[in-house]
């Protein structure tokens, strides 16, 4: 059974710039193609950086 994630697309659009937040780092594809249409729809930019020992992908709103 799927365990229970933060979705995706709301918790990027509701982020204000220096915040960030940590996703499973197996919805890594999504997140970026994510991060990455929000980015254009809303003129924002999102980092994104993976952590391998803690299997996460954090997400950083920089403008």
């Amino acid at each position: 059974m799927a365990e229970n994630h933060p979705k995706i697309r709301p918790t990027l659009a509701d982020m204000e710039v220096g915040e960030s937040n940590d996703f499973p780092i197996e919805q890594m594809r999504s997140v970026r193609a994510t991060a990455s249409e929000l980015g254009v729809i809303h003129d924002r930019k999102y980092q994104t950086r993976t952590n391998r020992q803690d299997r996460t992908i954090t997400v950083t709103r920089i403008s």
